[in-house]
This record gives structure tokens, sequence and C-alpha cells, in this order.
């Protein structure tokens, strides 16, 4: 009986060992650079991953998660890929950067018809109320602004749910990408007589998003993805893919 228990204990944990070594590619949905079309996942991103994992000759699906998910199972589960995240300091040491995917933006949006939310600061939007996306770098850069929680920053799971709030007016702004927004606007039923405004886009603004891998992950996994993505950036579709 002790030793078919033993047989069963070491079985369980080389299944678990196996899952933990299989690469898993997560990633919170955006309306321009992945996203789900009919059951079909879409986007820029989703072509250079795939372009990646075709070089590396490797295979994983994507899954969509909830963004703080996301990164919570990027920076602890080992062989664990994460889509479009931005670059901070914070952040540097607790992942391998694989290269970059798409060039984001960061404004203050809000409604055309709303004229009185249009803020030209930091300082004028602390007065009003801001959604952003928990965990993600926008609700880590306003925090760190000063803005909090409850007060003047409503935190959600999703830009999704940040847009649609937005358009009912329950909040005043997005701090997002315009493109974004006017994307998912165009894309469902929630009327495209809805238009917005946002604050002058600056050089400041304008933020570049990575593939990037667990720290914890597999030196030969890293080596492989890292040698696939400098060949496919030297490719014109990789190029055209960043740029459109």
């Amino acid at each position: 009986m002790l030793i078919r228990f033993f047989f069963l204990l070491l079985l369980i944990l080389s299944l678990d060992i196996n899952a933990m070594d299989k690469l898993r590619i997560v990633a919170a949905e955006h309306p321009l650079l992945q996203y789900k079309e009919k059951g079909e996942i879409k986007g820029t991103t989703v072509a250079i991953v795939n372009m990646l994992l075709t070089e590396a000759k490797l295979s994983a699906e994507i899954e969509f998660l909830p963004w703080a998910r996301a990164y919570n199972l990027a920076e602890h589960r080992p062989n664990t890929l994460i889509l479009s995240m931005i670059r901070t300091k914070n952040r540097e040491k607790k992942f391998h950067w694989l290269g970059i995917v798409s060039n984001l933006v960061r404004v203050y949006i809000f409604l055309k018809d709303k004229p009185e939310n249009y803020v030209n600061n930091d300082d004028e939007a602390m007065q009003k109320t801001v959604a952003v996306v928990r965990g993600s770098n926008s609700f880590n850069e306003l925090t760190r602004k000063g803005f909090v929680e409850g007060k003047n920053l409503y935190v959600v799971s999703s830009m999704q749910q940040a847009f649609k709030l937005l358009i009912k007016g329950k909040i005043d702004l997005v701090y997002n990408d315009p493109h974004s927004v006017k994307e998912f606007i165009n894309n469902n039923l929630l009327g495209s007589s809805h238009q917005i405004s946002y604050s002058a886009i600056t050089s400041k603004n304008n933020i570049n998003s990575y593939i990037a891998i667990s720290m914890n992950s597999s030196p030969e996994l890293v080596s492989k993805l890292k040698k696939a993505m400098r060949k496919v950036i030297k490719t014109a579709q990789y190029q055209y893919l960043l740029t459109h």
C-alpha cells in the first residue's frame, strides 16, 4: 500500500513538473492588439507572436485573462509568455524582454458631448473620475502621481469595462489609447453616435509595449525565443505590423 502511494505521488509530481515546463501564453484582450472575433484570435500582436512561434518551432495557444491575473501568472509561473506589456523600471528584472510589438498612447479621454470633462494636466484630472485597469501600467502611473482608488480613480478588470462606463457616462475620463476606444466603439453595438476627444498627444505619451517571458523560465527556451525574435524583427512583415 505504501509503495503504491509512493508511485502515485511520483506520478502527480511528474505531471505538475511537465505542466510547468509547457510554454504558456497569456494576455488581456485589447481592441487593436489582441482580441477575439467570431471565436478567432486576431490582432497585430497575435500575428507577431505567431511569427515568433513558427520561427522558434514552438506551439501554444493564447489565453485571454484579466490583466492582473495574466501579469501574476507571467511573474511567477516559469515558461509563461505575456503579450503587450509596457516595460517599466519596476518590471525590468522580473522578465526577459523579447521584443517590441506595438506603440501605444496614454492620454485622458472623454466623450465629445461632455466638453466639461476636458483636462489639460494631471492636476485637473484629479478633480474627475478616471477609469483604469487594475495592475496595469496606467493604474501604477496614476497612483504614483497621487490618484486614489475610490476617490478619483475607478479601477476595473478590463479596458472594455472602462470603455463601457465612459460611454454610459458613469465615469468622466479613461486613461488609455484613444485609437483603442474608437475601435471598441466601432466594433460594438453601443452606438456609433458616440464620439470621443482627448488631451493633446505629446512625445511623452508614446509608449512601447513588449512580448516578455517570466524570469524563472527555462534558459534553453528563453535562448530559443530570443534567437527567433532577432530573426522576426529583421523581416518586412514585422516592420509592417509594427507600423500599421
